[in-house]
């Protein structure tokens, strides 16, 4: 495999013309420059480091990610993003990122949303576990799932940041994006552990010391739950049913957020092996999940402890698998040892860590 390129984004696309060609994409809009010393005002002043600085950003090319492999991000190229400054207005496109610039209390001033109404996120699209802080600190949400251009030219960000992928990439519209002349950082969440994003966001940011206290403060709590709890029975299953009611569920390996979670407590996580999970499609090369369908659940159920993970399905996930008929043999079924775990689990962050010890403790607490 080619090693990836790296390559430095032209100083005049941050210029003045540049500037004048993003607005031109979105004619009719109203100018969207404000009084520059409220905008330094909104942003605080607890950065850390010198200013400029160079960050990493995966490079698209023809409204795709630049990977010889698109299912495997680690052949994906790069490229150089200088951020000028500390940013002061942040717009983040993609709501799997929000939390993580909320962590480390970075300026972030509008993002885009899930879609409402389901049970991971409220009436603006904010995940739950955030959500009062979004509020709090007044972030706009500016659309659900579905990137708008003006909107983001309206927020008048000084950087911008888009997700590699997921249902909230903006990636396709990277172009324009680009175009309305701030940086513009492209990050991939899906695949990056919590702790990497949070102090990545915390360099790009000045927020190095706000990120570093965060995974202190997580790493503190398994402590504190590693010393209250009794180890559930061994070994432990996270399972996450399909929301659509299908029967088809996805197993956690250690090397998913979820997963990083249960070995940070010293559980054994059982997943299914190639014989039983799904190896073809988007699953082909994945080590972070196990897609098993229905037909063959109990082939892969065997965890001691089951965590059933909420995505949405509209009733209790633990009842749910505790109801399906192929489970009915199950250890996890005739013994009881399914555990309802909340929908905040499904996207990872520091707020969703921590819940998930939360629930953890409150399960299992001696």
């Amino acid at each position: 495999m080619l090693a990836p390129f790296r390559r430095r984004r032209s100083d005049a696309l941050r210029g003045a013309t540049t500037v004048a060609a993003a607005l031109a994409l979105t004619a009719g809009l109203a100018a969207c420059s404000g009084d520059s010393s409220d905008d330094a005002a909104t942003g605080g002043g607890s950065g850390d480091g010198s200013w400029p600085r160079t960050v990493s950003s995966l490079a698209v090319e023809n409204h795709h990610l630049d990977c010889t492999d698109q299912m495997d991000i680690s052949t994906c190229a790069t490229e150089d993003v200088e951020i000028p400054e500390q940013p002061q207005r942040i717009v983040s496109t993609a709501v799997g990122l929000t939390g993580s610039l909320l962590a480390v209390d970075a300026p972030v001033v509008a993002t885009g949303g899930a879609t409402t109404g389901s049970t991971a996120d409220n009436d603006e699209g904010f995940f739950n576990q955030w959500a009062d802080e979004a509020r709090d600190k007044g972030v706009e949400s500016l659309w659900q799932l579905s990137p708008d251009l003006e909107k983001i030219v309206t927020a008048d960000p000084d950087l911008i940041l888009v997700a590699a992928n997921g249902q909230d990439t903006a990636v396709p519209g990277l172009e324009k994006i680009q175009a309305i002349g701030v940086p513009v950082v492209v990050l991939d969440y899906v695949n990056m552990d919590w702790k990497d994003l949070t102090t990545e966001i915390g360099e790009m940011t000045g927020r190095e010391a706000d990120a570093a206290a965060r995974i202190e403060e997580y790493d503190e709590r398994v402590s504190e739950v590693k010393a209250s709890i009794e180890d559930p029975e061994q070994p432990v299953s996270l399972v996450l049913p399909s929301a659509d009611k299908s029967g088809n569920a996805n197993y956690m390996t250690a090397e998913s957020p979820q997963g990083r979670v249960a070995a940070d407590l010293g559980w054994e996580l059982t997943v299914p092996g190639d014989d039983v999970a799904r190896t073809d499609g988007p699953f082909a090369g994945r080590t972070d999940v196990r897609q098993v369908t229905a037909e063959n659940q109990d082939k892969a159920f065997t965890g001691h402890t089951v965590l059933a993970v909420d995505s949405g399905i509209g009733e209790d996930p633990a009842e749910y698998l505790k109801n399906m008929p192929i489970l009915a043999d199950t250890y996890a079924v005739q013994n009881d040892r399914i555990f309802a775990m909340p929908p905040e689990l499904f996207r990872m962050d520091y707020y969703s860590a921590m819940a998930m010890l939360n629930r953890i403790d409150e399960l299992f607490v001696k």
